[in-house]
Formats: structure tokens, C-alpha cells, sequence
């Protein structure tokens, strides 16, 4: 990671030389750098499915069912812009992002209001609520959902450990991992070594 990288969020998985704006576009770059994650950390895809869905196109459902979790933990919590960090990954009760997608992601990606700032993403959403409520589109959206939470649950376990949901786990800790990968990447490819 270059300097000046380390204290940034999820900007640096957003559009080249544009920083997030909105609390929309935040969510959006935390879903990116989710998957981000898991490609980088070098996991093989646990089943075919996976492989099918966080390839393109496919992979922007997912990311932005991702950010409407996360968009829904963060208004909730009255949290905006780069205080999505502070956003709950997981929590008790089914709190935080993982709890949502497993509870109400179909509310989720209906609860991201039709705006200017929410404009990325749109026709995602759009599509995925439209899967979801029609008998020939719920195969899309069931098997995105699946591997959204999977997904999710996947990246909480990492950070939170194997009960993950019994912990208040905010995104920040998740951001703070992704950057100690990476920097561990960096260093074992300074001196050579590509066992991560």
C-alpha cells in the first residue's frame, strides 16, 4: 500500500481519482472492498455458485446488495458519509449487516432512497427487487442473497471470529484487517516469500 493509503476507508476501492461522496457511496465502496477482500486473500471459491456470482456481471448485484445492508445499519444508526465506518458489520440480535441481509436484505435494497446521491447502483437495485418479487427471477435474486451473506459472513468470521454475531464488530476493524493483509502482502512480495 502506497503512503497516505493507510488511513483511508473504503475510498480506495471506489473509482479511480474520485472519493465517495455520498453516505450511498461509501456503503457502495465498503461492499467493494469486501470482495476485494476475499479475492485478495487468495481463498479458492467455496462452490461454483460463488465463482458464477462475484464474476461479472453478477459481482455488481452483489455489491450493491452489500451496500444496502450497510447503507440500512448506517441511517439506522444515524451514521453518514465516512462515519459508515463506525457501521455495524455484525452485532447481537441481528443488528448489524449480516443479521439485515439474513432478516430483511429485500427491505434493504428497498430502503435506499431514489436520489441524486444514490444514483450508482440504481438499475442493481432496481433489478434485484424485481428478481426477488417475480417466480422466474427469484433463482437471480436467491442465489445472490446467498452468496451476499456467505459472503458477509465470511469477511465478519475473519474479523469477529467464529461466533461473530454474539460481537459488536464496526466496519472500521474490517478495514483495519484488509490494510494488515495487505501490507503483509507487500511485505512477503519485498522479500519474495508468497506463502500469505
Amino acid at each position: 500500500m502506497a503512503d497516505g493509503e493507510q488511513d483511508q476507508g473504503p475510498e480506495q476501492e471506489q473509482d479511480p481519482g474520485r472519493a465517495p461522496e455520498s453516505t450511498w457511496e461509501h456503503c457502495l465502496s465498503w461492499g467493494a472492498l469486501m470482495i476485494s477482500y476475499l479475492e485478495k486473500s487468495g481463498r479458492p471459491a467455496p462452490s461454483e455458485e460463488w465463482a458464477l456470482t462475484l464474476a461479472e456481471p453478477d459481482q455488481r448485484l452483489v455489491n450493491v446488495l452489500l451496500a444496502a445492508a450497510i447503507y440500512e445499519q448506517a441511517t439506522t444508526s444515524v451514521l453518514t458519509g465516512p462515519e459508515t465506518e463506525r457501521a455495524l458489520l455484525c452485532a447481537p440480535a441481528g443488528r448489524g449487516v449480516t443479521g439485515l441481509l439474513t432478516k430483511q436484505a429485500l427491505k434493504c435494497v428497498q430502503g435506499v432512497a431514489d436520489r441524486k446521491d444514490n444514483e450508482r447502483g440504481r438499475i442493481e437495485r432496481i433489478m434485484l427487487a424485481e428478481h426477488a418479487g417475480r417466480p422466474t427471477g427469484r433463482d437471480l435474486w436467491e442465489r445472490v442473497l446467498r452468496v451476499t451473506q456467505g459472503l458477509a459472513a465470511a469477511v465478519a468470521r475473519d474479523v469477529a471470529g467464529e461466533r461473530y454475531w454474539e460481537t459488536e464488530t464496526p466496519l472500521s476493524e474490517f478495514a483495519a484487517m484488509y490494510r494488515r493483509m495487505l501490507q503483509h502482502r507487500d511485505i512477503a512480495d519485498a522479500f519474495g516469500d508468497h506463502d500469505y
